[in-house]
């Protein structure tokens, strides 16, 4: 064998081991990055989800209606009126307007809420608002204000005076007044019989608005019929702060004004001299009838024949303003009538119907103790 064929069996036998070793390394090698690459990048990372929203329970909100009257007006629980639904019986509250059986508070002559104007068809102690056909018409004048509702800055006191003395004295003409503001607003009284009470009680009770001024120089005006069915001799009796003087059939019968020569109100129907005995201007006879206020005045007798109709008119007024009274009695003739604590004798009221138990509970409770009888009033002057 040549040498030559030795050194190729040598040299061909080397690269074999060694291929056979590198190709089991790189075989393991193989194996091995197989193993730990897909290992690794095979392991997928964990997802994260999000957790599902909460469900929450939904309310169905309805937005609140409110129905609201455009006329509707909240009344104050204090101011105590009422309205009248029938003849017999009407709902009557005690009104704001009149004095407390004390003075008027104290004098302040302010009653409670006094600012409460009333509604239609509510009771005053100037009348309601309904007519029940068994009652007088009442109309409101203000001196202070011209028809047309302007200011009338010319008025006083005295001049006031004169012009209620010149409608009286004139026969009770009401086209005497026509230059003056006169309410728009009727009411109709039973009675008239209005204890001491802040003198605005007259306009609100009309329904005018709040106007200080309004509060002096104003009267009222109550006219109709009277009659007695069976017939009947009585005489009035009355007292008033500052005006009332009564007309029947146009002719004066009773002129109980206020005698302070402040206000001249002495001067309506000054020659009026048929007082009863016993009146604030005499002297003579039986003793004089004072009640808590000043002294009663007395007419002379009248006598209504059965069943005959007779015009009545009756005007009462304020001047200055501040406190404000007129009550008209009767003394029926032959009827005995017992005294009060001032030493005069209580009569009746006058009174053109029944009064319910409301609207006399509120005359009581606006007058001094003994003033007057109110509860069991059996004359009536209605000519139904």
């Amino acid at each position: 064998m040549s040498q030559t064929s030795k050194r190729s069996k040598v040299s061909k036998g080397a690269p074999s081991g060694f291929i056979i070793s590198l190709a089991f390394h790189v075989a393991a090698f193989f194996v091995a990055g197989l193993f730990v690459v897909f290992t690794v990048v095979g392991k997928k990372e964990p997802e994260f989800k999000a957790p599902p929203p909460v469900e929450r329970p939904k309310m169905n909100i309805k937005k609140p209606k409110v129905k609201v009257q455009k006329n509707s007006q909240p009344k104050p629980s204090s101011r105590i009126v009422a309205k009248v639904k029938s003849r017999d019986m009407p709902e009557i509250q005690l009104p704001d307007l009149m004095g407390t059986g004390e003075g008027l508070l104290g004098g302040s002559g302010l009653g409670g809420e006094f600012l409460d104007l009333p509604d239609v068809g509510e009771m005053t102690l100037f009348g309601g608002g309904v007519t029940s056909g068994a009652d007088l018409e009442v109309t409101f004048y203000s001196m202070m204000k011209n028809a047309n509702g302007t200011d009338n800055s010319n008025m006083d006191h005295q001049m006031f005076t004169r012009i209620i003395k010149d409608f009286v004295e004139r026969g009770w003409n009401k086209s005497r007044l026509q230059n003056y503001y006169h309410s728009p607003r009727k009411l109709y009284a039973t009675t008239i019989f209005i204890p001491p009470v802040t003198s605005l009680a007259g306009p609100m009770s009309f329904g005018e608005a709040i106007d200080m001024q309004m509060g002096s120089c104003w009267a009222a005006h109550y006219e109709g019929t009277i009659a007695h069915q069976e017939g009947l001799t009585f005489r009035f009796w009355g007292h008033a702060d500052d005006i009332l003087t009564v007309a029947i059939n146009k002719e004066v019968v009773l002129a109980a004004n206020l005698p302070w020569t402040g206000i001249d109100a002495w001067m309506i129907a000054s020659e009026w001299d048929d007082r009863a005995p016993g009146s604030r201007g005499q002297t003579e006879g039986e003793g004089q009838h004072p009640c808590a206020n000043g002294t009663l005045v007395g007419s002379d007798w009248i006598t209504l024949e059965p069943g005959v109709k007779y015009d009545f008119d009756a005007v009462v007024g304020e001047a200055p303003g501040g406190q404000f009274c007129a009550v008209l009695l009767v003394e029926v003739k032959g009827e005995e009538y017992e005294l009060n604590h001032f030493g005069g004798r209580t009569f009746s009221l006058f009174a053109m119907a029944p009064l319910s138990r409301a609207l006399q509970d509120t005359i009581l409770a606006g007058m001094y103790q003994g003033d007057a009888m109110v509860t069991n009033v059996t004359t009536h002057f209605s000519d139904l």
